[in-house]
């Protein structure tokens, strides 16, 4: 199984700290990054197979792997328009490079490293954490659910059926492929500053994706100084 982490992103909500630093090398605890508690919940399910989609600061990146995981190898993408598409592009870029189902997620999301095993372990091929225990963010990913199966993702997708979706995702080789190429659709018609969500949806019709439920374990993503200080805070107690 291959790790697919989305670090291309800007991260303009974070900055000044984002001026010098991808947002994935911020620190969340006492010399632990975002890319350090990503890595150290994959390792711990034997996952050593990973790309990274870079953005900004790609040496400062790699730079970092080779210094705390020196026996680690990661295949780099870069996305060389990261100022002007969203991760649409990046997953575009992967194109003839996935060869084996997938654990994707955005490289700003904290979850537990249990979230990670049981999703790993489900007997879902294809799924999606989803908490419908609280209440739906309005600034966060919602799946709108009908009859135990998701029918669309978005930021606006509010309602009865609405429950939040944290964007990490268990994926057949298969699935990926099919979504890949709505993908490339999408980026021949210059859709390039839409969530790769919104191609996913045109196809969820075909393709079956399950939501697996979560409720009390840790799993965010971080977005802003709002959502950082209560990380902080979170480890620190």
């Amino acid at each position: 199984m291959k790790v697919i982490i989305l670090n291309a992103g800007v991260g303009n909500r974070l900055q000044p700290l984002t001026n010098t630093v991808p947002k994935c090398l911020i620190e969340i605890s006492k010399k632990v990054t975002i890319l350090d508690y990503q890595l150290e919940n994959i390792l711990k399910c034997d996952l050593n197979d990973i790309i990274i989609l870079t953005g900004p600061f790609e040496e400062k990146i790699k730079e970092h792997i080779k210094t705390h995981y020196p026996n680690l190898k990661i295949q780099y993408i870069h996305n060389p328009k990261f100022k002007n598409t969203n991760y649409i592009y990046s997953l575009y870029l992967t194109n003839g490079k996935i060869n084996d189902d997938i654990i994707l997620l955005h490289g700003d999301l904290i979850f537990s490293n249990l979230l990670l095993k049981n999703i790993i372990q489900s007997g879902f091929s294809n799924c999606v954490l989803v908490n419908k225990d609280i209440p739906p963010p309005k600034k966060d990913f919602k799946a709108q659910i009908i009859d135990e199966k998701i029918e669309k993702i978005g930021v606006d997708v509010f309602g009865t059926n609405s429950a939040f979706l944290a964007p990490l995702y268990k994926l057949s080789k298969e699935f990926f492929l099919i979504w890949l190429e709505q993908i490339k659709i999408f980026i021949q018609n210059n859709l390039v500053n839409c969530y790769a969500e919104d191609a996913l949806n045109e196809i969820l019709d075909k393709v079956v994706l399950k939501p697996f439920f979560f409720k009390k374990l840790i799993c965010m993503e971080i977005d802003d100084f709002q959502d950082l200080n209560y990380i902080r805070n979170f480890f620190k107690q």
